[in-house]
């Protein structure tokens, strides 16, 4: 079974949506994660790009925080796996819009 997630939509809108494509929490779980690292991805270009110290440690912090937060989900947990990942496809959909970084 092949499953694309939707663009950013209300967390609400996305349990529906994964309820829909009969989506099972152990798949949620790993696009989740998948979800994260993607997101790591962009983060990783943006400190490379920095133009100073400052901006790669606000990068840098970032990136330790979704690390964290990607630690501690919760596999058994449909709702919060499901809002986390909203909150991450937002922050990369606000990065995908913003002009692409070029590395200092």
């Amino acid at each position: 079974m092949s499953v694309t997630v939707p663009g950013t939509i209300p967390a609400e809108s996305l349990r529906a949506w994964y309820d829909d494509q009969q989506v099972d929490d152990v798949v949620l779980y790993d696009i989740t994660a998948q979800t994260a690292t993607s997101l790591s991805a962009m983060l990783i270009a943006r400190r490379r790009a920095a133009g100073d110290e400052r901006e790669r440690e606000h990068w840098s912090a970032r990136m330790r925080l979704v690390a964290q937060q990607q630690a501690v989900l919760n596999p058994e947990d449909r709702a919060g796996l499901i809002a986390q990942q909203q909150a991450w496809l937002d922050e990369a959909h606000v990065l995908s819009d913003q002009a692409a970084p070029q590395p200092a």
